[in-house]
């Protein structure tokens, strides 16, 4: 055997290929109707199936988180609200005891008696100040000046 046979043309190599008329064989795919395309369908609707399911189950459970969340927020919020209704309860009822005891305390007669008490008697006479012009003077340099407001009381 030689090696000039491999290299030789295909035509002397194969000559029986060249003397077959130029057919092409027609292939046709038929699709398989057996058992296993029967179970891969199947497992292909499981799958899906189960896609489904689990999409369904993590909707359900964002939904029961975001209702739980809206419902802890509404029960913090209306206790909240219950704690600052009772705050203004309080305020209002100390408001009106004190509106109470401030009238009591301000009466004229409850303040002589308690006046009398101490040892205090009502003036023989009452003499009034008038501050309406301003006695304070400054120095120089901006400072109050004692004397100089003294000076200015006993002229004006």
């Amino acid at each position: 055997m030689s090696a000039a046979h491999a290299y030789a043309p295909v035509v002397e190599r194969a000559p029986e290929r060249s003397r077959r008329p130029d057919r092409r064989a027609s292939v046709s795919v038929v699709r398989g109707q057996g058992a296993d395309a029967q179970a891969r369908q199947s497992a292909s609707a499981l799958v899906f199936a189960a896609k489904v399911a689990a999409c369904v189950v993590v909707v359900l459970a964002i939904l029961g988180f975001v209702r739980v969340t809206l419902s802890s927020a509404t029960v913090a919020t209306a206790l909240e609200t219950q704690e600052l209704t009772s705050q203004i309860d309080v305020a209002r009822s100390e408001g009106s005891k004190l509106e109470v005891q401030q009238s009591s305390l301000a009466n004229p007669t409850r303040v002589r008696i308690v006046a009398s008490s101490l040892g205090m008697a009502a003036p023989a006479s009452t003499s009034v100040i008038d501050l309406s012009g301003d006695v304070v003077v400054t120095d120089e340099a901006g400072n109050l000046s004692l004397s100089g407001s003294a000076a200015a009381l006993a002229q004006g």
